[in-house]
């Protein structure tokens, strides 16, 4: 009894420890976990939603033919549009501060530059643009900027081009022969398309006179409501089918695979906390006087067994209370835990508790070559990472070099995570719940387990072999 004391003293004394990598390493395994889980289960939209970029709009032309205004009516569906004066300092500071993503000056006398490029066929002039530095969202919104003076233009020089007729009913009588012979009764469709002789650039060209600032306005009204046609700007549905197996097999398997990864993250706390706590235990009781007398002692097999008892308890109240979190963080989540087979819990608390198992065979290693704290943590942080990052946590195992994964092979943890993916039936379990899968992942981690043993013993015995001085220093002072 008085050794057990002593063992959950010596862990209370150095609580720090535990503290550090098993709460808050903990707590950041949680939230990962967390986040994986609810991205998981989140509904996801059947159709897409761009999200509104900021935009204002300075209108230096008083709003000639309508352009300023119907540009912000034609950018009100996909955009926010934000009041700035136009002044240098608001504008410098819009742009400075990212308060818009886009902003568009109209200057004086663009309407008028409109017209005469519509009326002469030149190009379209330019509105002034800037856009935020800070993502792409400004030249998204630029781009639809264009887009309706684009369709501006087009509203005007259809809505008013004009055709001389005679010059049409002769290019009409021109290919009525051809109609004729092809057996088209006339349609001019179906002439068009099956005529070799048919040539666009052949036909009257239109013109546009007395245009005036009025048209520009109600071309831009017409582009406007295009933004508005829920006829023109339909939204991309994405239909799922999927039948009632199959949702259930969906929730069945997100509860698993949820409940599945989130032990999977105890790999970093578990390891750091049980390897430097028992090592630092077997320290502890193995410095100086202390040794001396417990190997004096007649019952020193019964004190061994009796600490590593508390150890192996301790580990085994650590996994309880992952296994309680995470069915925990399941059930917050959304997501039916009744959902998740039975058989497949038990099978990954046991295989969670052999890990722990070999966490503190290791840390019995590190404690029987007798290493320092410094020397257990870094071995713990360095050799957890290792077995981290190559069990399929951090990355999943597809994306591994050949040759990280023949390492990964070699490491308890990647064994841990495959005993956890055949006890429920997900990830590397293509196949599904695979109860002599999981009987040997489980084993070689077993395996790890035994090798960490026989490695401390063996380590142990050479160091008892070979015993320090057991003589105190002593100081004497003599006069001269």
């Amino acid at each position: 009894m008085n050794t057990c004391k002593a063992t959950v003293r010596v862990l209370v004394a150095h609580r720090t420890y535990i503290i550090i990598y098993l709460v808050l390493m903990g707590i950041m395994m949680f939230t990962l976990s967390w986040s994986q889980i609810t991205a998981a289960t989140r509904t996801v939209a059947d159709t897409y939603e761009p999200e509104k970029v900021n935009v204002a709009v300075i209108d230096r032309d008083a709003n000639r033919g309508g352009i300023a205004e119907e540009l912000r009516d034609y950018l009100s569906d996909s955009a926010t549009l934000v009041e700035l004066d136009d002044d240098a300092e608001s504008l410098q500071q819009a742009v400075a501060s990212n308060w818009t993503d886009l902003i568009v000056i109209i200057p004086r006398g663009y309407a008028a530059d409109f017209l005469k490029a519509a009326q002469s066929g030149s190009d379209m002039p330019k509105v002034e643009t800037v856009t935020s530095y800070t993502s792409g969202a400004g030249t998204i919104g630029g781009m639809n900027v264009n887009g309706f003076l684009s369709l501006t233009r087009i509203a005007l020089i259809g809505g008013n081009v004009k055709i001389d007729d005679s010059a049409l009913a002769a290019q009409y009588a021109q290919y009525a022969n051809s109609f004729a012979a092809a057996g088209q009764n006339d349609d001019w469709s179906q002439a068009v398309g099956g005529s070799s002789t048919f040539d666009l650039n052949s036909l009257p060209e239109g013109t546009l006179s007395d245009l005036t600032t009025s048209d520009v306005q109600s071309a831009a009204k017409r582009a406007a409501r295009t933004a508005h046609d829920a006829k023109v700007n339909r939204p991309v549905v994405v239909e799922n089918i999927t039948t009632r197996d199959d949702r259930e097999a969906s929730t069945a398997n997100s509860g698993a695979s949820g409940f599945g990864d989130t032990m999977k993250t105890a790999i970093y706390p578990l390891f750091l906390t049980l390897s430097v706590c028992v090592s630092l235990v077997a320290r502890v009781f193995g410095a100086g006087e202390l040794r001396r007398r417990l190997m004096a002692s007649p019952s020193t097999a019964s004190i061994g067994l009796k600490r590593m008892g508390v150890l192996c308890g301790f580990a085994l109240l650590i996994c309880v209370g992952y296994l309680a979190v995470a069915l925990g963080l399941i059930a917050a989540a959304g997501v039916d835990i009744t959902s998740i087979p039975v058989s497949g819990v038990m099978m990954t608390f046991v295989s969670i508790c052999m890990f722990s198992l070999m966490c503190t065979a290791c840390g019995f290693m590190l404690g029987e070559f007798g290493a320092s704290d410094m020397v257990a943590n870094g071995f713990a942080n360095v050799f957890g990472l290792l077995i981290l990052f190559t069990s399929g946590i951090a990355f999943p195992m597809s994306m591994m070099p050949d040759m990280m994964v023949t390492v990964a092979r070699l490491t308890p943890g990647w064994w841990y995570c495959t005993a956890i993916d055949n006890a429920l039936g997900f990830g590397s379990a293509a196949s599904g719940v695979d109860a002599g899968g999981w009987a040997v992942a489980t084993g070689i981690v077993m395996l790890f387990s035994l090798a960490f043993v026989c490695v401390g013993l063996a380590a142990g015995k050479y160091r008892r072999s070979r015993p320090n001085a057991v003589a105190s220093t002593v100081t004497q002072l003599a006069e001269a």
